[in-house]
């Protein structure tokens, strides 16, 4: 009796071992859902900074620009501002003033002053750069000081002016100019300009000045 009772029970453990083995097979059933993240750890010491990447290039040919000459942000100009002298001028010579608030001491020394006459009642007006000597008259101007400047008309042989050519006018203010210490010219910045022999329209261009 005991030699069969051992045999059975024998058996019965080699049984339950199979079906012990069968169910925890990963063939059978699905995995469980993943359990709740835990908590972050602490944060490690920062590495090492990175090496200075390379300066890139200036350009296309990996040189700097050259620095642009004077432009309208130094340079003071007015509107055409219409002319205050008499339609008939009976008198050898005239003058009138022209408000400049602009026209500091320091452009007076340095700088340089410019005023433009423009005729409108010709079929193609024109403008004229002063000084400028007109159907014997001298059209000019001069600085009376900060501010001021004064425009002129005198005839050349003593009679009247008569009509006025210059229906309005325009003065440019150019800080800073040095002369260039040969030709009489201008320097403003790395370039010499000799505005007595530009047109107005040649000025105009150089500082983006539009009528």
């Amino acid at each position: 009796m005991q030699t069969k009772a051992n045999v059975v029970y024998g058996v019965m453990v080699f049984f339950l071992s199979g079906l012990f083995l069968v169910s925890c097979s990963a063939e059978d059933g699905e995995t469980g859902p993943a359990g709740p993240a835990g908590p972050q750890g602490e944060q490690g010491p920062a590495g090492p900074a990175g090496a200075d990447g390379a300066d890139g290039a200036d350009g296309a040919d990996g040189q700097d620009g050259a620095q642009g000459d004077t432009g309208t942000a130094n340079v003071i100009y007015s509107d055409w501002i219409d002319s205050e002298f008499d339609t008939n001028i009976t008198d050898p010579a005239a003058g009138v003033d022209l408000s400049a608030p602009g026209l500091t001491q320091e452009i007076i020394d340095e700088g340089t002053v410019l005023v433009y006459g423009r005729n409108i009642v010709l079929p193609s007006p024109e403008i004229f750069p002063l000084p400028q000597i007109i159907s014997g008259d001298n059209h000019g101007f001069r600085v009376n000081g900060v501010g001021n400047i004064r425009l002129t008309i005198a005839s050349l042989d003593g009679s009247a002016v008569g009509s006025r050519v210059m229906e309005d006018y325009r003065y440019i203010l150019i800080p800073g100019g040095q002369p260039d210490g040969g030709g009489g010219g201008i320097t403003i910045k790395s370039s010499t300009y000799d505005f007595s022999k530009m047109s107005y329209e040649e000025v105009a261009a150089l500082f983006g000045i539009e009528d």
